[in-house]
């Protein structure tokens, strides 16, 4: 069962998805190289001190941005860098395969573009229907081969945790989606990562911008934007989230915090939970994130709660149309 455990602190706040807004037509829509090499810069400057990536993001425009941004910090301002490996975008599909053969191909890529000798963390993106058994035996090599630090999963439910566990192969993180609108982790991988002492990456935190608190009623994405084709962010659904973010704003301006601070402090407390992966698209957003690590208070938690509670009730009455 999951714990909240008050006025912990010891969580580290990093930047996610440059690469998928780098180039556009992936996920986010089109997005300056310029401005994310800013938002990286104002995020170390913050405080920030990793910064996560994907080949898929940009289909590579990501990495180079990235790259870039950290090669123009001295070297000890530098952040550590994780990316991941097993899935690309291929005529414009979307391809997850992890054989041996590519495990160790994505790595000598990443190491490449980004002009390191060793990655921090390697993670696979999603679940192949590679046998995890050879996944696990790439990586074991290349960690032995001192070309990575860590191993890390993305997406991984707690069968293909266990198959990975199994193998023998260590295993020091788990990436899955976690915020405080959509806690299914809590259920299983949370614990399991507690149970093993596996390190839980939390991305889409603050609910893809939903929880950044400032989306209007008039709120609408563009062509190129994937939060356009899913029902959460349009019509019914949308403005249920939206009332709910008003009822959060007052929890939080009683305290002097923004629902983003208010968001990532109920997680902080989340026994187990070990770092946020928020985006920023601009150095204003980048030099946001160094604010965002506060704890919340008990009664906030259940005020919170209450407000969760109400909304999950009543999109389900509302239903995915």
């Amino acid at each position: 069962m999951i714990k909240r455990v008050l006025g912990s602190s010891d969580m580290t706040i990093s930047v996610v998805g440059f690469g998928a807004f780098a180039a556009g037509g992936w996920m986010w829509g089109d997005q300056d190289d310029a401005d994310t090499v800013k938002a990286v810069h104002a995020a170390v400057d913050a405080g920030v001190n990793w910064i996560d990536s994907a080949p898929i993001y940009g289909s590579g425009k990501a990495d180079a941005a990235v790259a870039q941004a950290v090669r123009e910090l001295p070297a000890d301002r530098r952040p550590l860098l994780f990316t991941k490996f097993g899935h690309h975008l291929v005529d414009g599909k979307r391809i997850s395969s992890a054989t041996k053969a590519e495990v160790i191909r994505d790595c000598e890529y990443n190491l490449k573009v980004f002009g390191v000798e060793r990655l921090d963390l390697f993670q696979l993106h999603w679940p192949t229907p590679v046998p995890i058994a050879e996944t696990a035996g790439a990586c074991g090599e290349l960690l032995k081969a001192g070309k990575i630090r860590a191993i890390g999963v993305s997406n991984f439910s707690l069968a293909q945790l266990d198959a990975w566990r199994a193998t023998g192969v260590p295993l020091h993180s788990v990436q899955n989606a976690y915020s405080i609108v959509k806690h299914e982790a809590e259920l299983d991988v949370l614990p399991w990562c507690m149970e093993h002492h596996v390190g839980f990456l939390a991305y889409s935190p603050l609910q893809r911008g939903l929880l950044f608190g400032n989306w209007t009623r008039e709120k609408t994405f563009p062509a190129g934007d994937h939060r356009s084709e899913r029902s959460d962010f349009r019509g019914p659904r949308l403005a249920r989230y939206l009332n709910a973010v008003d009822e959060l704003k007052k929890i939080a301006e009683e305290d002097e915090m923004t629902v983003a601070q208010l968001a990532i402090g109920c997680l902080l407390c989340v026994e187990g939970f070990t770092a946020a992966i928020v985006g920023a698209r601009n150095a204003e957003q980048g030099a946001q994130l160094g604010d965002l690590g506060i704890p919340v208070k008990a009664k906030q938690l259940a005020a919170v709660d209450a407000v969760i509670a109400r909304l999950q009730t009543d999109l389900a009455a509302i239903g995915d149309g």
